[in-house]
């Protein structure tokens, strides 16, 4: 009895094995693709993928990077300037939003946006956590988990913007005394 009980075990462990490994060999979400496209350079397959009047909100982005043109022009930038392999670590989507996070590993080998090269390298861990409306991405914010690559830039004088207030899904409680 207990041979069967264990062999049932071993059993189920693996179809959800073999099913979290096809799932994950088969991923078509709009995340996976995004990481695809954005790692391979392939910035043409944003058209497919992502709203024409995507807002990015991003400490590493130089300007206002709204709309799929400057989201390009951003990223074949940094994809140029900072020589970068892109790790996917981890992904998760649902109907109309979903994160991916990835190593950046980097290396500053070329201007950006008027940040000259310096050679300096590092590994940044990053979350881009997205909405999706009418089935393309439609905001894109960018978490820095290890500052890495922030840090250099702010160090280097690259204008990083400072002070984003996401917008939360559920507001905490205010602890902060209010001014009357």
């Amino acid at each position: 009895m207990k041979t069967l009980k264990t062999i049932s075990k071993i059993v189920i462990v693996s179809l959800i094995m073999i099913s979290f490994t096809a799932s994950a060999q088969n991923n078509n979400s709009i995340g996976r693709q995004f990481y695809d496209a954005f790692q391979k350079g392939d910035f043409d397959k944003f058209d497919d993928i992502i709203h024409q009047d995507v807002v990015t909100i991003s400490s590493g982005s130089y300007q206002n990077a709204n709309g799929i043109e400057a989201l390009k022009t951003w990223a074949k930038g940094f994809l140029t300037a900072f020589s970068a392999r892109i790790d996917l670590v981890d992904e998760l989507e649902t109907k109309n939003r979903g994160f991916i996070a990835v190593n950046l590993n980097w290396k500053h080998v070329g201007d950006f946006f008027g940040m000259p090269p310096t050679g300096r390298e590092g590994t940044s861990v990053e979350y881009l956590i997205y909405k999706i409306k009418d089935g393309k991405i439609s905001e894109i914010r960018a978490a820095d988990l290890s500052l890495d690559l922030v840090t250099y830039m702010k160090e280097s004088g690259f204008p990083v913007r400072m002070g984003m207030h996401p917008e939360p899904l559920i507001k905490g409680i205010e602890r902060r005394p209010m001014n009357h």
